[in-house]
């Protein structure tokens, strides 16, 4: 990650959670990669890997039979990012999910 002189160039963990930190075009708009810990009702498991794919910029990498999957996420700019989030969050028997690593790309 680069660093900046000026530290408002950098989005804040508030403004990345709320998605508030950049619009298309804006210096902070830059690529996105995320890998993230799924907890799910381990009975679903068959079904979600297939659900979350289907959302662009997801891939499932692995899981276990405790309702645990590894994914990564890729994104355009922060608000894609947390679309994408809070729609695996809100996916039918996801628990939760839990970022792991997060990078972004200027």
């Amino acid at each position: 990650m680069k660093a900046h002189g000026n530290m408002a160039s950098n989005p804040s963990r508030r403004d990345l959670i709320t998605g508030r930190s950049s619009q298309p075009g804006d210096a902070r708009s830059g690529g996105h990669v995320a890998s993230l810990m799924v907890q799910a009702r381990p009975q679903h498991m068959d079904h979600l890997a297939p659900a979350l794919t289907a959302i662009s910029g997801v891939e499932v990498h692995g899981s276990n039979d405790a309702g645990r999957m590894i994914v990564t996420v890729e994104a355009d700019n922060d608000g894609h990012f947390m679309d994408i989030m809070s729609r695996i969050e809100g996916t039918e028997n996801v628990v939760m999910a839990s970022l792991v690593y997060h990078q972004i790309e200027d």
